[in-house]
């Protein structure tokens, strides 16, 4: 299979369906850099003890074939993914982070984003609910990326079928580094009352990992210091101007 270009403009596209492997591979940056990979995670523990390194799966080779997207994964580890993440380079290209989003869309057809809490990897950044895929998403040599949608999506927000109705299909935002697969839910609650659902579930909690919910309500509410380049681009394919 092989890698698909990415144009500059990051391009969002609808598919049907996803098709994601898991695949024996054997990441050079891992090797290469176990030391400074190992130095830079104790930093971080120090920083963050919360922090766990546990199991994460990044994609090494993708394409879309018609209405589909297709793509190899490889199991690293957190601490590896980190290091990787924030030292962007030509030989790092050949990986990329693939990962599921919720796209909460209320009565109105407005989107609800999550601010993360402090103390998480993202703290106060406004986002679509998501995050790594993780030894839980793989069944049989396979990513369900529907089970890790649907999982963050609860852990996060504490919404389920009852509430929110997934739509067909995925919303795929091409970003180079990242491959934001987005799934759409509807609700039949007005976006006060969704919000409001949303924060009683996150002041219930412990260790909440939302700490607001921002109501996107047209392109005007995109704020671009605070939401990611992923989130922008799946609000704008929900809400064009």
């Amino acid at each position: 299979m092989a890698v698909q270009p990415i144009p500059a403009e990051a391009p969002c596209v609808r598919l049907a369906t996803c098709a994601l492997r898991v695949a024996d591979w054997s990441w050079p940056l891992a090797n290469e850099k176990a030391d400074a990979i190992a130095r830079d995670w104790k930093r971080r523990r120090a920083q963050t003890p919360q922090f766990f390194n546990g199991a994460v799966y990044l994609m090494h080779q993708h394409a879309i074939d018609g209405d589909e997207l297709s793509g190899t994964f490889f199991k690293t580890d957190f601490a590896t993914f980190l290091y990787w993440r924030e030292r962007p380079s030509p030989e790092a290209q050949i990986v990329r982070e693939g990962f599921g989003a919720s796209l909460i869309r209320s009565a109105e057809g407005y989107v609800l984003l999550g601010r993360q809490a402090p103390g998480q990897l993202n703290s106060g950044r406004v986002y679509p609910p998501s995050g790594v895929i993780d030894d839980g998403d793989v069944c049989d040599g396979a990513i369900d990326i529907d089970a890790n949608i649907r999982r963050e999506l609860a852990e996060e927000t504490g919404l389920d079928g009852e509430v929110v109705r997934r739509q067909p299909g995925y919303i795929v935002a091409l970003l180079g580094r990242q491959i934001a697969i987005g799934v759409e839910w509807r609700s039949a609650l007005p976006a006060l009352a969704l919000r409001e659902r949303i924060l009683a579930f996150t002041r219930a909690q412990s260790v909440p990992e939302l700490d607001d919910v921002v109501i996107v309500r047209s392109p005007a509410d995109i704020d671009e210091n605070t939401m990611p380049h992923h989130a922008r681009v799946l609000v704008r394919a929900l809400l064009p101007a």
